[in-house]
């Protein structure tokens, strides 16, 4: 039987939590079987781009089925074998998540709208001195940034509360020819009925994939003024998840993210906010 942990699945994340001991998980899948759920709340993933809407998150579902070794698992395809009890190995390949800040759907209609760094400019008083304008260009303005596909190699170490995982993704397709590495650690407690996992990591991205979606040259505007080409950077991340089961099917869940985007990034016109914070409350339902 191969297995996966819960907690983590419910959500679109850039983290993606593979299978592993069954003693430390919330669901079991039977080898060959699929396991669908769906999670219903409000939330919403921030959006560091100028003119950048946040991201909604209101019904996330949740589709995964792993065979004896290769698995799918929201929208991940790999390949898994266990060399020790401790030590889950996979490869992989999986929609490159970068380029969801460019294109998604509109959530005007369903989020309060958010402050950009364009909006709430003050008149010009015109005895003060003349200031220089900031160095932004919106997302709306530049060239189309095109999705990719990362093939990766995974590693986890575990025991019954924690888990330690080394990751790294190559671009398969040749787009922007970069690449991440990331390392994690993650804790599991419970008190009651409740189960929380805490999470930090810390990834390293390549210049060439930060200059691909963050960089600004010609092919974005005429204002050389405006040009920025990109360094790589590190990129920290903490987190929380909770779930308290109400029964077999329905259970409460909850997350909070917060992430630092690092000055390869954030140095970027394209870029107004330094990091970005990732949150979703509501209830889970597994059929």
């Amino acid at each position: 039987m191969l297995l996966r942990f819960a907690l983590c699945l419910l959500f679109t994340s850039i983290y993606h939590a593979s299978a592993w001991g069954c003693e430390n998980s919330l669901v079991c899948i039977e080898e060959d079987n699929w396991s669908v759920g769906v999670a219903f709340g409000v939330g919403a993933r921030t959006n560091p781009l100028v003119d950048g809407d946040a991201i909604p998150l209101i019904i996330l579902p949740d589709v995964a089925w792993y065979g004896e070794h290769a698995y799918f698992d929201n929208g991940e395809f790999g390949y898994q074998w266990q060399p020790h009890q401790d030590i889950t190995t996979e490869v992989f390949f999986r929609a490159n998540t970068e380029r969801a800040y460019f294109a998604f759907w509109q959530p005007s209609n369903i989020l309060l709208p958010t402050t950009s760094v364009t909006d709430g400019v003050d008149t010009p008083n015109p005895n003060e001195p003349e200031e220089t304008p900031p160095r932004y260009i919106s997302v709306n303005d530049i060239a189309s940034r095109k999705w990719s596909l990362d093939a990766g190699v995974r590693t986890n170490w575990f025991n019954d509360q924690d888990r330690w995982s080394l990751t790294f993704i190559h671009d398969a397709l040749n787009v922007h020819n970069g690449f991440s590495a990331t390392g994690r650690y993650q804790h599991d407690t419970k008190w009651r009925d409740w189960t929380f996992s805490t999470h930090f990591s810390v990834t390293y991205k390549s210049s060439a994939l930060i200059d691909y979606y963050y960089g600004i040259s010609e092919r974005d505007t005429n204002e050389e003024t405006l040009w920025y080409s990109a360094d790589s950077t590190f990129q920290f991340t903490g987190g929380l998840l909770f779930n308290k089961p109400l029964n077999q099917q329905w259970h409460w869940l909850g997350r909070i993210q917060f992430t630092t985007l690092g000055s390869g990034m954030t140095d970027s016109p394209l870029v107004s906010k330094r990091f970005v914070t990732n949150m979703f409350f509501g209830v889970g339902y597994r059929f």
